[in-house]
């Protein structure tokens, strides 16, 4: 069994279900001048030491788990839901599996104090682990239907509620111990018969995928991983299951490959074009995209040169998809910048991506006019009358 690191690689994927790529190729554009970033101002706050405010982060950022998940509840008791994961968010504690499970007992105290309307206090950080946390003590509590009824609350913003269910598929797997049939079945029961956003199901699915892949939850248990659905097989466990699961499965798939290949992206290319299946291939591809967005190390820059290893067919759908993969991860100037970016003919595609972004995006008004004000015309135009459209 290969053994996949838990890495920032992980980050760029727990937004999977809010970019399903359309069937459309662009013509490629060779860029081979450096295109210099946007210049953050400094963050004050960033700049604060959490170790000296919070006297429990020497354990939070120590090197035993079970001390780092009891500090990390006392924490959350002592000052908060919402403050708690935004000290966190401002330290040093790694975004992978060991901070991903301390960011769980914010959730289950939030579920706690909250009930079902805890999901509304989560932030997206650390691989939404506070929504996993929720969601988990929610279904042990009072059985799967409470995701339902939580994920429910998040309907006010289509991003927040792909998100919301986007999660649950994660927490769902971690709760079947890693059996994906049931876990997948269990999506089906939930959101299948969702209607006024029919892609729930199929993010619910991606989430379930993910886990899979990651297994984020079975980190550091001391106990033997279940892994029965991976394999040396770069298409498993696509190619096992029916044709409603394939969009959540290859749009996964890519980082497993990616993997498999020691961080190939053009032999992931290949495997990826091997599929047999031109959707298929397409799903791979974005997935594959995704995973230029951790090599960037946050500079949109690098995006122009890193989506050349793609190769020629798929260049331009690979800065789209980075665009859209930043904003997703809270660097909405960094999208904007790609889009400022891009060769002409694909602005309006780029533009089109981050405006829906913008729009769904779950921030008050000032600050979405102002991400407005940042586009180019005449994009800047179609940004500002469809943000007042659905107002």
């Amino acid at each position: 069994m290969l053994n996949i690191p838990r890495t920032l690689l992980i980050i760029t994927l727990v937004s999977l279900s809010l970019f399903f790529l359309s069937n459309t190729k662009f013509p490629s554009v060779n860029i081979s001048v450096k295109i210099d970033s946007p210049k953050k101002e400094a963050d004050v706050k960033a700049n604060t030491s959490p170790q000296e405010e919070t006297p429990e982060m020497k354990d939070i950022l120590g090197t035993d788990q079970d001390t780092r998940l009891k500090a990390t509840r006392k924490l959350v008791e002592r000052i908060g839901v919402e403050k708690a994961q935004e000290i966190l968010e401002r330290s040093s504690l790694p975004h992978t599996g060991e901070g991903h499970l301390a960011i769980h007992q914010i959730g289950f105290y939030a579920y706690k104090k909250y009930g079902l309307d805890s999901i509304l206090m989560c932030k997206d950080y650390f691989l939404y682990a506070c929504f996993h946390g929720a969601i988990i003590e929610a279904a042990s509590d009072q059985g799967f239907e409470a995701i339902k009824k939580m994920t429910d609350k998040c309907k006010s913003s289509p991003t927040r509620y792909f998100q919301c269910v986007h999660a649950a598929g994660h927490s769902i797997l971690a709760m079947w111990n890693y059996d994906l049939p049931k876990a997948l079945s269990t999506c089906d029961d939930l959101y299948e018969n969702e209607t006024k956003f029919p892609e729930a199901l199929s993010s619910c699915h991606n989430g379930a995928f993910m886990e899979n892949l990651f297994g984020v939850h079975d980190w550091d248990t001391n106990k033997q991983q279940k892994r029965d659905w991976l394999s040396d097989d770069p298409y498993f466990p696509c190619n096992h299951f029916e044709e409603k699961y394939q969009k959540g499965c290859w749009l996964n798939q890519a980082a497993r490959i990616y993997q498999m290949s020691s961080g190939d992206v053009k032999k992931t290319a290949q495997i990826c074009e091997g599929s047999g299946n031109d959707q298929y291939t397409a799903w791979c591809m974005d997935n594959l995209a995704r995973q230029i967005h951790p090599l960037t190390q946050g500079d949109p820059g690098k995006v122009f040169q890193l989506c050349q290893q793609e190769g020629a067919d798929w260049y331009n759908n690979c800065l789209v998809v980075n665009a859209g993969a930043f904003y997703s991860v809270g660097g909405r100037e960094e999208a904007i910048f790609i889009c400022q970016n891009v060769p002409q003919n694909l602005k309006e595609e780029c533009y089109q991506r981050v405006i829906g972004q913008i729009i769904s995006d779950p921030i008050d008004q000032n600050q979405k006019q102002t991400l407005c004000q940042k586009i180019e015309s005449p994009f800047k135009n179609s940004c500002l009358s469809s943000f007042t459209s659905v107002n």
